[in-house]
C-alpha cells in the first residue's frame, strides 16, 4: 500500500471515474441536476477505506451571515443564509503524520435553522469532489463560451439567488416563463445574472 498521502489519494482518484447527477434542483425552466452528497460519499467512503485514507472536516468558519425578506403565499417570511469555510483534511491512516488539508466554501439559505447545516454540506462535498477531481458528468470544453457577464453572475452568486429563481418560477406560468427566456435569448433562468434576477424578481413580487 502506498506509504503517503498524496500517493493514496492518487489511487482514490484513479478508482472514482464519477458520480451521476440525480439530484433535482429548483422548479420550472429553472430547474437542473446536481450532484448529491450522499452520490459523493457513496463514492468516496469505499474507494478511501480500500487505500487507508480518512478525511474529515477539521474547522469550520462562518464567513457570511444574515437574513433576507421573502414574500410568499402566505405573507412575508424571514430567510437565514450564511457562507461557511472549511479545511477539510485527508489523512493517511498507517502514517497520520501524512496528511493534506482543502479549504472550501459553501452556501445555505433556509426560512428556518436549516442554513448552516446547508451550507456545511456544499463545503463538504465540493472539497470531496476537488480534492479526488470527481467527474459530474459536464464537460465545458463541449460547449461554446458563455457571455462574461453569465460567467461572472456564476462566479459570485448572491445568496438566496436560487431561492428568488424558485419564488419567479411559482409567480410566473410556464407560458410567461417562456416568452421571458425566449425575448432575451435565455435557454433558461440560470443564464441571468444577478442584476436581472433581482430585477425580475421584484417584477414578480409586485405584480
Amino acid at each position: 500500500m502506498a506509504d503517503n498521502i498524496f500517493q493514496r489519494m492518487s489511487k482514490v482518484t484513479q478508482e472514482i471515474t464519477a458520480v451521476a447527477k440525480n439530484l433535482s434542483v429548483g422548479y420550472g425552466s429553472s430547474k437542473y441536476k446536481a450532484v448529491g452528497e450522499a452520490d459523493i460519499l457513496a463514492a468516496v467512503k469505499p474507494a478511501e477505506a480500500k487505500h487507508g485514507v480518512y478525511s474529515y472536516p477539521l474547522s469550520r468558519e462562518i464567513v457570511e451571515s444574515g437574513t433576507m425578506e421573502k414574500e410568499t403565499k402566505n405573507g412575508k417570511s424571514i430567510q437565514m443564509y450564511m457562507r461557511i469555510k472549511v479545511v477539510y483534511r485527508f489523512l493517511c491512516i498507517d502514517n497520520p503524520e501524512s496528511y493534506l488539508d482543502i479549504e472550501s466554501f459553501g452556501d445555505g439559505v433556509d426560512t428556518q435553522d436549516k442554513a448552516p447545516g446547508k451550507a456545511m454540506t456544499y463545503a463538504d462535498k465540493y472539497a470531496l469532489m476537488k480534492a479526488y477531481k470527481i467527474i459530474t458528468g459536464d464537460d465545458p470544453d463541449q460547449y461554446a463560451s458563455e457571455p462574461q457577464d453569465k460567467v461572472n453572475a456564476k462566479e459570485t452568486a448572491f445568496p438566496g439567488r436560487n431561492e428568488m429563481l424558485d419564488t419567479i418560477c411559482k409567480k410566473y406560468n410556464t407560458e410567461t416563463i417562456e416568452k421571458i427566456l425566449k425575448a432575451n435569448n435565455w435557454k433558461c433562468l440560470e443564464d441571468m445574472n444577478d442584476m436581472q434576477v433581482k430585477a425580475l424578481y421584484t417584477r414578480a413580487m409586485t405584480k
